[in-house]
């Protein structure tokens, strides 16, 4: 793949690492900066929201493609938005899905324009999906990600998911991903 060093492409190949929040205890809410809101999107924002998809992970993200697979989903009951003067600078999504081991909630698309890096406007908008997640009675709340998205790992640590060792490669990963993070515990679920 373009653009990908040997260490992602081989990560590619394998399944995704994924994590649960058990939702015992929310972490406290961060403010937003001054000047952003934070809302549950509308059908109107699917172009907003597909240009900081787009940007966040440099694949395509039409509006008809937001549209089918966020917005107008039935497995994904709420999308949120943040926002500013200038638009939509981040988003994240509440998804109910069912896979062969387990049917539960699900942290969906986690994105943020570069330009707001620093503001943690990622951690305030799944923040938000996990409320979403208490609200409607969930029991936990699980997300997948890849092994070089360490920011967004150390975001997720921060709002108390957990690693969720599913798959045989997962042990071996976390800990290296952990150790990347500094982080000396790789245990999980």
């Amino acid at each position: 793949m373009a653009g990908r060093s040997d260490t992602q492409q081989t990560e590619r190949d394998l399944p995704q690492l994924r994590m649960v929040h058990p939702l015992a205890e929310l972490p406290s809410e961060r403010a937003l900066p001054i000047g952003y809101g934070l809302r549950q999107a509308t059908g109107s924002d699917a172009a907003a929201i597909g240009r900081v998809l787009k940007t966040a992970f440099g694949e395509p993200w039409s509006t008809p493609k937001v549209n089918s697979e966020l917005l107008e989903n039935d497995t994904v009951p709420a999308t949120f938005v943040i926002e500013n003067e200038d638009g939509i600078v981040a988003t994240a999504s509440y998804q109910l899905k069912l896979q062969p081991d387990l049917e539960a909630a699900w942290l969906h698309w986690v994105g943020a324009l570069p330009s707001e890096k620093g503001k943690g406007l990622g951690e305030i908008v799944s923040r938000r999906v996990l409320q979403e997640a208490v609200e409607r009675g969930g029991s936990g709340v699980y997300l997948s990600t890849d092994d070089f998205r360490l920011p967004a790992i150390r975001t997720y640590l921060r709002l108390g998911f957990e690693p969720d060792l599913c798959d045989a490669s997962h042990p071996e990963r976390w800990a290296a991903v952990m150790a990347s993070l500094g982080s000396p515990s790789s245990e999980g679920r």
